[in-house]
C-alpha cells in the first residue's frame, strides 16, 4: 500500500504502556484494528524503550495469521542516541547518521520486527556532523540490498532535505515533522510546500499537541479546544474535537500518526476523522485559534 493513500498511522511509540497494546496479544489485537480500519502503517524507532516496543510488533505479528502480517506496512527511525540502559556508553543526547550505524541498526531493527524489508526506513533527526554522501549511499545500499523499501527523514528542514538528495542518487518518500493547530510552523517555513514540490508524503507527529487538546490549560490550548468544541456543537453527528483537529490535517494532505493505545479511541478517531469534510472558513477558524490572529 502506497503512504500516500493511507489516511493514517499508527504510532507504537508508548505502545509498553498503554491500555490496549502493552501484550502480545493485545498489541496483536491493535495490528488487526489497523488493518480493518485500512490504515496498515505502523510507525517504529529504534529507540522506542530501547527496541522493546519493535520486538513487541515482531512478537504480535508472528501470531497474526500469514496473510494479514504481508498487509502490514513498517516505518522505522534511527539516528537519535541517549543515556539510557540500552545503550551504554552513551552519556548525552546526540545524532548519529554515518553508514555503519545505519546498518547496524537497520539490521538490529528487521531481526526485532521479524520482518525481510523495512517498507519505510526514515533519518530521526538532522545530524549536524552528516557526511551527505556518505549518508546517501548507506541508504542506497540498504535499498539495494532488500533490507529497506524506501527512505526518509523526519525533523529535516528543506535545505537539509536538498543537501541530502543532491549527494546521491537518492529519492526520499517522505519527511516526519511535527504539525498540528498548536504547531503551524511548517506553514511558512517551506516545509509542507517542499514536500508537496518532491512527491513525499508529510507525516505529522504529535497532531493533537501532544495531548494538549484534552487538558492543558496554556492560552493556546484554550483556544483551539473552545474552537473545536464550538465546532463540534453545530457540526452534524457531533464529531469527537480530536477528529476535527484530525481533519484539519488531512484538509492540508498531512497523513497524522496517532499515538493512542487505546483501540477503542483508535477506531473512533479514524473514521469520525474520515467521515469529515472540512469546509474552507472551519479550518481557517482553527488556525487562528493556534495561532490567536487572524490571517493578514
Amino acid at each position: 500500500m502506497d503512504i500516500h493513500t493511507t489516511p493514517a498511522i499508527w504510532g507504537a511509540m508508548r505502545a509498553r504502556r498503554s491500555r490496549d497494546a502493552a501484550s502480545t496479544d493485545g498489541f496483536a489485537r491493535m495490528l488487526a484494528t489497523c488493518l480493518e480500519l485500512g490504515t496498515p502503517w505502523i510507525d517504529h524507532a529504534d529507540i522506542y524503550d530501547d527496541g522493546a516496543v519493535e520486538a513487541l510488533h515482531g512478537a504480535a505479528a508472528r501470531t497474526l495469521p500469514s496473510s494479514d502480517r504481508s498487509r502490514l506496512r513498517v516505518i522505522s527511525k534511527c539516528g537519535v542516541r541517549f543515556a539510557s540502559p540500552g545503550q551504554p556508553g552513551v552519556r548525552l543526547h546526540h545524532y548519529r547518521a554515518d553508514a555503519a550505524w545505519l546498518q547496524q541498526q537497520a539490521e538490529a531493527s528487521l531481526e526485532r520486527l521479524g520482518v525481510e524489508r523495512i517498507d519505510l526506513y526514515l533519518l530521526h533527526r538532522p545530524d549536524y556532523l552528516m557526511q551527505a554522501e556518505e549518508t546517501a549511499r548507506a541508504l542506497e545500499g540498504l535499498i539495494s540490498s532488500g533490507k529497506i523499501a524506501a527512505c526518509g527523514v523526519s525533523n529535516f528542514s528543506c535545505h537539509q532535505v536538498e543537501t541530502l538528495t543532491a549527494a546521491g542518487n537518492l529519492t526520499l518518500a517522505a519527511n516526519q515533522i511535527e504539525l498540528s493547530p498548536f504547531h503551524t510552523t511548517p506553514l511558512d517555513n517551506g516545509q509542507l510546500d517542499h514536500v508537496r514540490r518532491l512527491g513525499m508524503a508529510a507525516l505529522a507527529w504529535s497532531p493533537l499537541g501532544g495531548q494538549r487538546l484534552f487538558n492543558a490549560d496554556d492560552a493556546v490550548s484554550v483556544r483551539v479546544r473552545t474552537c473545536l468544541k464550538a465546532m463540534q456543537a453545530r457540526l452534524p453527528d457531533s464529531p469527537g474535537i480530536d477528529a476535527l483537529a484530525l481533519a484539519w490535517l488531512r484538509r492540508l494532505g498531512a497523513i497524522p500518526i496517532l499515538g493512542t493505545g487505546s483501540r477503542d479511541r483508535l477506531i473512533r478517531q479514524v473514521q469520525e476523522m474520515r467521515a469529515i469534510e472540512m469546509d474552507v472558513q472551519d479550518w481557517y477558524e482553527i488556525l487562528e485559534a493556534g495561532r490567536g490572529v487572524r490571517v493578514p
